[in-house]
């Protein structure tokens, strides 16, 4: 996978991406990383313009933007993400779905917004980190590429632990089940015993009611989903 961000604060990136896991796949190669500073094509100092129609705020120009995407090569079937807060939510299966992509384009907007021109131009697809708004796109983007890259063969060591996440897409959209360690008593809390028994069909088990209950509970939406899925219509 190779990623470019288009950002007016380029000194963000690689951040996160660059430690622990996704660090060492970005060293290996498992997935580059390039970052295109928008203020290198500024016209007369500016990248932004007042928004047509009156308002406050100022607008990402896109001329500007487009001098900055026609600065590197995008091969044919390249995927174009925009973080907004009009977009579809981020989910698990977007992520599994980014994660096949050869080539992505992210462009992390500022101030009020980005000329929609620009976007609809390229088919940017909008896409929202939650119901809330940032001061920038550069959070959401990272999130986005570290919930995506982590999903790549070879990026995670034991591939077996992506099965067992929260909202794993083949197992159905549950939450993950309560984890335990040792020492097996810690201030007067103990670890069940059936994670205790080696019996590995119980624990299973109770893994799985566990999953079902704290996504009842906390997620009924998700649990709404679960339940559909194991319909057999």
């Amino acid at each position: 996978m190779h990623i470019t961000v288009l950002t007016l604060f380029p000194e963000i990136f690689p951040g996160p991406l660059g430690v622990s896991l996704i660090g060492k796949a970005l060293r290996k190669g498992l997935f580059t990383l390039q970052v295109v500073d928008i203020k290198a094509f500024a016209r007369q100092g500016r990248v932004d313009s007042p928004p047509c129609g009156g308002g406050c705020g100022m607008i990402l120009a896109p001329d500007v933007l487009e001098a900055a995407l026609a600065s590197f090569s995008v091969p044919s079937g390249t995927l174009f993400l925009y973080p907004s807060p009009r977009g579809r939510p981020f989910s698990q299966e977007m992520g599994q779905e980014f994660s096949a992509q050869h080539d992505i384009v992210f462009l992390c907007g500022r101030y009020e917004g980005v000329d929609v021109r620009f976007l609809e131009k390229h088919a940017f697809r909008e896409v929202s980190l939650g119901d809330y708004v940032l001061m920038g796109g550069e959070i959401a983007t990272l999130a986005f590429i570290e919930a995506s890259v982590r999903l790549i063969p070879g990026v995670v060591g034991d591939p077996t632990s992506l099965q067992e996440d929260s909202l794993d897409v083949a197992t159905g959209p549950l939450l993950e089940y309560p984890q335990y360690t040792t020492p097996v008593c810690w201030e007067g809390r103990s670890v069940p015993s059936v994670l205790l028994s080696g019996n590995h069909g119980a624990i299973q088990q109770w893994r799985q009611e566990q999953a079902c209950a704290i996504t009842r509970q906390r997620r009924p939406d998700l649990w709404k989903r679960y339940v559909a899925k194991q319909l057999p219509f």
